[in-house]
């Protein structure tokens, strides 16, 4: 794999975990891809072996980096203080 190429799969890893954190219309596709067992082209286990990366260890890196969801009473507080 050229590296142009490697840069474009690491670009869909990093994008991959910037959506995990956000609303959930992209978390949720993210989840899913991230869960995947496919190894289909441009799956997660796809990318992790043409850049040798173990698809697990990534999977808890990644969920070990995600911010976690504020409770529902700050996200309330935050909509109320917003409007």
């Amino acid at each position: 794999m050229t590296e142009p190429e490697q840069s474009l799969w690491m670009s869909v890893l990093t994008l991959a975990m910037q959506d995990l954190s956000g609303p959930d219309h992209l978390a949720k596709p993210a989840r899913a891809w991230l869960a995947s067992r496919n190894t289909s082209l441009g799956s997660l286990i796809w990318i992790c072996d043409q850049l040798g990366l173990d698809p697990d260890a990534v999977r808890q890196k990644v969920l070990r980096r995600r911010v976690p969801e504020a409770p529902r009473q700050d996200r309330a507080r935050a909509v109320d203080q917003a409007a």
